[in-house]
């Protein structure tokens, strides 16, 4: 009798340099995305790649690829002879960005059965991002709101369209950084996450669209009030 054999597809491991490149482009975007979100590299502002891949000890090529990604994303922008720069958005554009939050956010929690939803965990989740304070740590708060968000939006189906919302988050990260400087920021944050919760344990999903709109809605009118008329790119 023939003795079994493994499958060449089945006993294929993923190499090592592979696993360590892609770990390479996670760190970096992660990287970029918080040197966006807190205003260390600004709307405008060239992204050097050589300063990128010393600052974090890794080689040209992840950082490379993980510039290109953000450059399909929308959140950078690459012109020849000039390489990449944070892409800068008028306040028309980010009206635009708002819109299509809102329709996809809509579709992601009319998705969503309420029932499955742990509301303690996301009234945990905003007890961390209580805890922080948006001027002192911006990047922490910053990435503890969004575990907030994102947190509700997993328990929806629609991967395509939640990574689609992901995009438009990270496009505009900086101009959310203005809204969270604004003194009162941090307690219409908490009350708004607060009517959230409470619209999930109702497993009122008309509730929960309106509470999620209204937040949405005013972190556009403060942002745009704070940026101003900016002129076209």
């Amino acid at each position: 009798m023939p003795t079994s054999q493994t499958s060449p597809k089945a006993s294929r491991k993923v190499p090592r340099k592979s696993t360590q490149k892609a770990t390479g482009v996670a760190r970096c975007l992660a990287e970029i995305r918080r040197m966006i979100a807190t205003g260390e590299l600004l709307p405008g502002q060239k992204v050097h790649q050589a300063e990128l891949a010393a600052q974090l000890d890794m080689s040209r090529i992840p950082v490379r690829e993980a510039l290109s990604t953000l450059q399909a994303e929308g959140v950078l922008v690459h012109k020849p002879n000039t390489g990449f720069t944070v892409g800068r958005f008028s306040s028309e554009d980010l009206s635009e960005i708002y819109l299509m939050r809102r329709l996809l956010e809509t579709e992601i929690i009319r998705s969503i059965d309420l029932a499955t939803v742990d509301a303690d965990e996301l009234d945990r989740l905003d007890g961390c991002l209580d805890a922080l304070s948006p001027a002192d740590e911006p990047d922490a708060y910053q990435s503890a709101n969004l575990d907030f968000h994102f947190r509700l939006f997993e328990y929806s189906a629609l991967t395509l369209v939640r990574q689609e919302v992901s995009r438009l988050w990270y496009m505009s990260s900086f101009y959310r950084s203005l809204y969270l400087d604004q003194e009162t920021a941090t307690l219409q944050v908490h009350d708004a996450h607060q009517r959230i919760i409470q619209a999930v344990r109702d497993q009122d999903v008309d509730a929960l669209i309106a509470a999620s709109d209204a937040h949405r809605a005013a972190t556009e009118e403060l942002v745009i009030r704070r940026l101003g008329r900016s002129r076209p790119r």
